[in-house]
């Protein structure tokens, strides 16, 4: 791809970023709007734009994913207790923030900017892979959900207070209620039992589907607009490490596994995207490195403007 057809492709994305930040400092939205902005395009619009997507993708094709989608289930679960393992052993991080971070390393904004980034650039084919990064996501968060919850409880700051259920149940009900699970695990599930989408199903989802990328990218710029930025060394690590570590993983995974898709360069873009929101939101929820995760949320954001053009050219240069 040129460089006009890479800043054509992230100049939108900037700009509706730079709106929902400029509507976030009027205060043209509170707290509860942004928060049902969010909820409309992770929970709503994307599910669906990911189920159409995944249903585009031929039976024959589809069933060749195994290796991949393994890779990308140890590049975001394995490397979550991993990190979370390794980082635990520091002492200034260990509990909550080990978690957060942990979380930060091996989960990324693909639910956010994959289709707005990834689809001007590459075409309708990206909503597979991004379908396929956003179920292993959606693998992670139960995940941290249950360490959260269990942390909080030991410290007697439990996020719900009065709550009696069970940490465990707790995140994984989370898990398998949500819609980003399963919209894409039943489009496979239509594509693999080769049953017919009637058009009219297909226009209907495309439809809440279509608002996807604008919605979310314009929640996101009001999250940032309600956080002070402040680098420091652990702002900058931690960036570093969101932008590079599970990129690194994935492409020794690819490798280790002989993995042969057409969907891998796709994926190694989605895991060197910004950290994901819900790092910020569980951030608050816990009160644990608040400060520092909206910072990483910004300046990875802004990196997007290297990282893509760089992997675009990496996998250009050396096909994965």
């Amino acid at each position: 791809m040129n460089l006009a057809g890479l800043v054509a492709a992230l100049l939108p994305v900037f700009f509706v970023l730079a709106l929902g930040y400029a509507a976030g400092k009027r205060n043209a939205f509170d707290a509860d709007q942004a928060a049902g902005l969010s909820k409309l395009a992770v929970s709503y619009a994307l599910p669906a734009s990911l189920f159409v997507g995944m249903t585009d993708i031929p039976r024959d094709l589809l069933l060749q994913q195994g290796p991949l989608v393994l890779a990308l289930i140890l590049a975001h679960v394995g490397l979550f207790f991993v990190a979370w393992i390794a980082l635990g052993l520091i002492p200034g991080l260990r509990g909550t923030p080990s978690i957060l971070y942990a979380l930060m390393l091996s989960t990324s904004a693909t639910p956010v900017f994959g289709l707005a980034v990834l689809q001007p650039i590459l075409g309708p084919a990206a909503a597979g892979a991004v379908g396929l990064v956003a179920l292993s996501i959606n693998l992670v968060v139960p995940a941290t959900v249950v360490l959260l919850e269990v942390d909080a409880a030991k410290r007697g700051t439990t996020a719900k207070q009065g709550s009696t259920s069970s940490p465990v149940l707790t995140g994984l009900s989370s898990g398998l209620k949500s819609p980003l699970l399963w919209g894409p695990i039943i489009g496979i599930a239509i594509v693999i039992a080769k049953i017919p989408l009637p058009k009219v199903v297909t226009a209907c989802f495309d439809l809440i589907g279509s608002t996807t990328s604008g919605v979310a990218v314009f929640a996101v710029g009001l999250v940032l607009a309600a956080h002070a930025f402040q680098f420091s060394r652990v702002v900058f690590l931690g960036t570093l490490g969101r932008l590079s570590v599970q990129n690194l993983v994935l492409l020794v995974l690819l490798r280790l596994l002989h993995v042969s898709s057409p969907f891998s360069r796709e994926a190694l873009i989605c895991c060197s995207f910004p950290l994901a929101t819900v790092v910020v939101l569980f951030a608050a929820r816990y009160r644990s490195s608040e400060s520092e995760t909206a910072s990483m949320l910004l300046l990875s954001t802004l990196s997007l403007a290297i990282t893509v053009p760089i992997i675009l050219w990496l996998t250009h240069h050396w096909p994965v």
